[in-house]
């Protein structure tokens, strides 16, 4: 049975149809790229706690620092992703990712993340750079995901 991914909602609907086409039509190895957002993120205390129960982070009143990974995962973010990878059979393998805090974000206050999503073809790699803030930036973030072939093709698409 053929595996169903999510579609994305509202604008990135859009702009995610859009992006399989040109995906599908693509002749040249020149990255492609994918904008989202705003998309509205909340750091709750429930969650936070179960965060820090799972990764072991120092127990505080401030949010552990690579908490806003887990936004990273939104299902906007989730559907584009296999849109820019345009192929069946394949899995993403974390090889890094990075924060830039320019203030700290708090508990239980509303922000909201810009995403851009890059997919590279040398070395095969999609790439989500996210800025987070309210009226002012807050933080930059990085994560790089290696795309690994699983139907047996060599992994240069």
């Amino acid at each position: 049975m053929a595996e169903q991914r999510p579609e994305a909602s509202g604008e990135a609907a859009g702009t995610l149809n859009a992006s399989r086409q040109d995906a599908t039509l693509r002749q040249d190895l020149s990255p492609a790229s994918l904008r989202l957002g705003p998309i509205h993120v909340r750091a709750g205390i429930a969650e936070v706690e179960a965060f820090r129960r799972e990764t072991g982070a120092l127990e505080n009143n401030k949010l552990p620092f690579t908490y806003p990974v887990r936004w990273l995962t939104h299902p906007d973010i989730r559907a584009a992703g296999p849109a820019l990878i345009n192929m069946e059979a394949w899995v993403p393998i974390h090889e890094s990712q990075s924060f830039d805090y320019e203030r700290p974000l708090d508990l239980e206050v509303d922000y909201q993340m810009m995403v851009e999503l890059t997919r590279e073809f040398e070395p095969a790699r999609l790439i989500l750079r996210a800025e987070i803030g309210d009226a002012k930036p807050c933080l930059q973030m990085e994560m790089i995901l290696r795309i690994i072939r699983t139907d047996g093709a060599e992994n240069h698409t």
